[in-house]
């Protein structure tokens, strides 16, 4: 499982990083500045709790392979006053921030992450049968507990 958040963090970050400079450009350089910041700010809070909620779980999956008393939470509510804040954000500076590109962008991160985690597994690096347990379904002919007089 380590090499699967380590590959899927990194490549969330790469995607956070252009995300960022594209609409950040895009802010710099267009006239729609009010609808460039509204993508920008729904997509990186999108981005954050997608970061967030993957951290809570390498977190809670820690907590439980230790066999730890308390269980770690997932922190949903941080990430719906995100959400939140972002909203609010918007209803302050409606002339800046463009209230349908931010609601658009605020599926952004949870896209990205069903993309890539599905173009991870689709590749060829997901679950392989020795991570299934290499169970042969069928047939016992062939186990050392088969006996041959039953």
């Amino acid at each position: 499982m380590k090499p699967v958040m380590e590959w899927f963090s990194r490549v969330l970050l790469i995607v956070t990083v252009l995300y960022t400079c594209v609409f950040g450009l895009i802010w710099f350089l267009i006239p729609a500045r009010a609808l460039a910041s509204g993508f920008l700010l729904g997509g990186l809070i999108s981005l954050y709790n997608v970061f967030h909620l993957s951290f809570r779980l390498r977190m809670a999956g820690l907590r439980v392979q230790s066999g730890a008393r308390r269980q770690a939470g997932l922190h949903m509510t941080v990430r719906i006053l995100t959400i939140v804040f972002g909203a609010l954000m918007v209803y302050r500076f409606p002339t800046r921030i463009d209230y349908r590109s931010f609601v658009l962008s605020l599926l952004f991160g949870y896209l990205t992450l069903v993309t890539v985690m599905s173009y991870y597994y689709l590749k060829g690096n997901g679950m392989t049968s020795s991570d299934e347990g290499g169970e042969i379904h069928g047939t016992d002919s062939e186990s050392e507990i088969s006996r041959d007089d039953i």
